[in-house]
């Protein structure tokens, strides 16, 4: 295992584990998981382009890959589908949040069906919230997702009416790839909240796409919050579509939403899941507009009502690096490359990191 006086250390940083080639799980692909991290990188740029508000710069990507189609809420991008010369593989990708904390700040993380966004009482959960950079999501919980089954689970709200702002542009692409390549194997990917995005895209590409074989469909997610119930998670698990989910031990949107709020032992089974928590049991009855707060405020009103359940997906691979601040640890470029043992990222050749350089150089300038 690389020293913790290894050159990638910063001052502040202390390495306690790594993933190296002697200890990366059966199958799991490093070099894969860095190109992944690699176009993420690149979403984020697509997004820096965006709010530039610059319209002679159009986001692109770099040889060897070409961009197939852009996703966006609200017209803020969120991401985009590519493939990659000299292969058959196609990529699936969705970013987080700029900064760390909105995604937890901001969205809704009620559970409702991923089949049609009904709450435990079959009612329709409209989303009409602030989410990432400040953008209002509204009406998206009427969207079904065709060909889903009713119980599949329940998954966070304000997720789900992210995801289905982006789905058919996604769904369309891969139809289209697939008349060219049959034979393609799907990577998806995302980070932080792009980590549940994507988790969310696997069984839709499974259920609305031509790429019905769970074998050439592939998801990594980084640093990825929980994003549905256990029903959801077993229902996950049942579609035999290997997920590898990368996580620094530190890293706290990775512990986010928390599992449960039955602290000790849950209400008796007859006790209907969130039937007193307004939203979900994260704001709680009193609307606490911070699911934080909100969660732990739930927690203590709860008396007899039984807390809902959160639950991660995929083969957990695990790192600890320990940082001076959250923000930190949650860093995709540097802290989850070295934690996987690969280098840091650098896209500045890029040409959506240059056109952002150069945007600002020509402001600054003005």
């Amino acid at each position: 295992m690389p020293s913790l006086t290894d050159t990638n250390q910063s001052t502040d940083r202390i390495i306690i584990s790594q993933l190296d080639i002697n200890t990366y799980p059966k199958g799991f692909d490093a070099q894969m998981a860095r190109k992944l991290a690699e176009l993420t990188q690149y979403a984020y740029n697509q997004f820096d382009l965006f709010e530039l508000k610059n319209n002679s710069q159009i986001f692109n990507l770099k040889e060897p890959f070409i961009l197939h189609t852009e996703f966006a809420e609200n017209g803020v991008p969120f991401g985009y589908v590519a493939s990659e010369d000299g292969t058959d593989n196609i990529y699936v990708i969705f970013r987080g949040t700029r900064g760390f904390l909105e995604w937890f700040k901001d969205v809704n993380i009620q559970l409702v069906s991923f089949k049609d966004s009904t709450n435990r009482n079959h009612e329709i959960v409209e989303i009409k919230d602030t989410i990432a950079e400040g953008i209002l999501q509204e009406n998206q919980g009427s969207v079904i997702i065709p060909n889903i089954d009713n119980n599949f689970g329940f998954v966070t709200a304000g997720f789900r009416g992210i995801y289905v702002s982006l789905r058919k542009k996604l769904i369309d692409a891969l139809n289209e790839k697939w008349k060219k390549s049959q034979n393609a194997k799907v990577f998806v990917t995302g980070h932080s909240l792009g980590g549940a995005l994507a988790t969310l895209a696997i069984p839709d590409i499974l259920k609305n796409t031509q790429f019905t074989n769970p074998e050439n469909v592939v998801l990594y997610t980084f640093a990825s919050p929980r994003c549905g119930d256990r029903q959801f998670a077993a229902s996950f698990e049942a579609l035999k579509v290997q997920h590898w989910r990368i996580a620094n031990t530190e890293d706290f949107v990775t512990m986010l939403p928390f599992p449960t709020g039955n602290v000790i032992k849950p209400a008796p089974s007859n006790e209907a899941p969130e039937a007193e928590l307004g939203i979900g049991g994260v704001a709680g009855v009193d609307k606490n507009p911070n699911p934080v707060f909100g969660f732990f405020k739930a927690m203590y009103d709860r008396n007899k009502r039984r807390m809902p359940d959160y639950v991660h997906t995929g083969t957990p691979t695990y790192f600890t690096i320990h940082e001076a601040a959250l923000e930190k640890h949650h860093n995709l470029n540097e802290v989850y490359m070295i934690g996987i043992s690969q280098t840091p990222i650098l896209v500045t050749d890029s040409v959506a990191k240059k056109a952002v350089e150069t945007i600002k150089d020509k402001v600054a300038d003005e």
